[in-house]
């Protein structure tokens, strides 16, 4: 009978070994040991604000979660994501922030909020109102399978998304049903941005950050902006690699682009060190802003 996934070792299991990927990891590994020779803590140790997301973490990826929040508590003060979002738009970045948020909405968001708990660290999980609570295992598997390219895996209900909260963590919005909204008509783009701030209000009270699905400038566009902003958002994030400092003049919360680096726990921890700082090297102030 099948059932949920609950290890990372199951999706990697269904992925075939490629050489690419391989001769990928030994690049990042030569950089990334450069970094560590020639100052790698210069980078790390620049006042700017870093977000990092996950999608999930299974059972076996909490050791690693446990272990990165180590490793980068020695350089970065962790930050809830409101007041990692108040800190740009004020320009008032004065030493290495950190943020961390989670997409879509699995069950296991419970374990890793656990691990976060023990840095004091608050998250903000990005939701998809309507897939909360859902049980029926087919129609979880056919949305992990054609939305996410994953195996069916749990999501969380309403009390487990209302438990993080009460914990000090954020909710935020990720569309319905995670769309791709550069895909959307002009009415599907406005319905569903206002169901989904509204769903989310409703149960929690208030809802203030969204995260656009699969993340990249291409997945999106101006009218989704707008959207997002229309609705009542007051903040919305990609998943462009990058950082935040402080910006030359003042920025309007519809201007901020939010930029987040995507993480899966299992990858080496040298590889993500060396993408924050690869960050903090190429910080701009044109960071801060769409390119719509």
């Amino acid at each position: 009978m099948e059932q949920f996934i609950e290890t990372y070792k199951e999706i990697k299991d269904l992925v075939p070994h490629s050489f690419r990927a391989s001769l990928r990891s030994m690049a990042l590994s030569g950089l990334a040991l450069k970094d560590k020779l020639t100052g790698l803590e210069k980078y790390l140790n620049i006042p700017r604000v870093q977000f990092l997301y996950i999608h999930h973490s299974f059972k076996d990826e909490l050791h690693n979660l446990d272990k990165l929040l180590k490793i980068l508590s020695k350089n970065h003060t962790f930050i809830p994501y409101g007041e990692a979002v108040d800190l740009i738009l004020n320009n008032k970045i004065d030493k290495p922030y950190l943020s961390i948020s989670s997409d879509d909405g699995f069950k296991n968001n419970l374990d890793a909020a656990a691990i976060l708990d023990n840095y004091n660290a608050k998250a903000c999980f990005f939701i998809n109102p309507g897939l909360i609570g859902e049980q029926d295992f087919e129609k979880v598997k056919r949305h992990c399978r054609e939305k996410l390219h994953l195996p069916p895996v749990e999501f969380l209900d309403w009390d487990e998304v209302l438990k993080l909260q009460a914990q000090g963590h954020e909710i935020g919005g990720h569309t319905m049903f995670h769309e791709n909204i550069a895909e959307l008509s002009d009415a599907q783009l406005k319905a569903d941005m206002q169901q989904t701030f509204e769903i989310i209000a409703t149960h929690c009270g208030e809802v203030k950050h969204f995260a656009f699905p699969y993340g990249r400038f291409y997945h999106f566009s101006e009218k989704g902006r707008k959207a997002v902003f229309d609705a009542g958002f007051i903040s919305c994030a990609t998943a462009e690699r990058g950082c935040h400092i402080n910006h030359e003049g003042k920025l309007a919360p519809e201007q901020l682009c939010l930029r987040r680096d995507h993480v899966i726990l299992d990858w080496n921890m040298d590889h993500i060190l060396y993408f924050m700082a690869n960050n903090a090297r190429k910080r701009s102030d044109a960071g801060n802003l769409f390119p719509y």
